[in-house]
């Protein structure tokens, strides 16, 4: 894992900040005000995003599995690289809010399946630093599809 300033990175990575940072408007939190939004680019180049969406039972989805579901709902199933981006309408996000247990599980998922260690750009809430990290270094040893002998073939055209 690195710190990297916003500026440092390629212009593909910086534009995948830009599109999650885009999308984050459309987070639905009337509760925490907590908002997350996710864009991931895939090997054909398509940039597939998503926000959290929590409901006043607590129940929601994060950002990373609704990007994830737009990308699977399009036939799209090799994630080369995520970014994710975390603000609040009470305090600035200076922490880097990565992935949940969920969501990690869920990229690892992809990654086993297409044998592609992801990257993941994690941004502070005004793209100061970001966080370049991997779905192995936050999700070691992680459960997936080389154990349960699945059918995989028809999702790696």
């Amino acid at each position: 894992m690195k710190k990297i300033q916003f500026n440092k990175l390629s212009k593909q990575d910086q534009t995948l900040i830009n599109e999650a940072e885009k999308a984050i408007k459309n987070a639905y939190d009337p509760y925490s005000q907590f908002y997350v939004a996710c864009a991931l680019l895939t090997k054909k180049g398509n940039i597939y995003k998503g926000v959290n969406i929590n409901t006043c039972a607590y129940g929601g989805i994060c950002a990373e599995r609704s990007a994830i579901s737009q990308m699977v709902t399009a036939g799209e199933y090799w994630i080369k690289k995520i970014a994710i981006i975390a603000k609040s309408d009470y305090f600035k996000v200076k922490i880097h809010s990565g992935p949940c247990g969920i969501c990690r599980q869920l990229i690892w998922e992809f990654a086993e399946l297409t044998k592609e260690n992801i990257e993941i750009l994690i941004s502070d809430s005004d793209k100061n630093k970001i966080l370049i990290t991997s779905i192995k270094q936050l999700h070691p040893l992680g459960f997936g599809p080389r154990l349960c002998f699945g059918k995989y073939k028809r999702y790696l055209k």
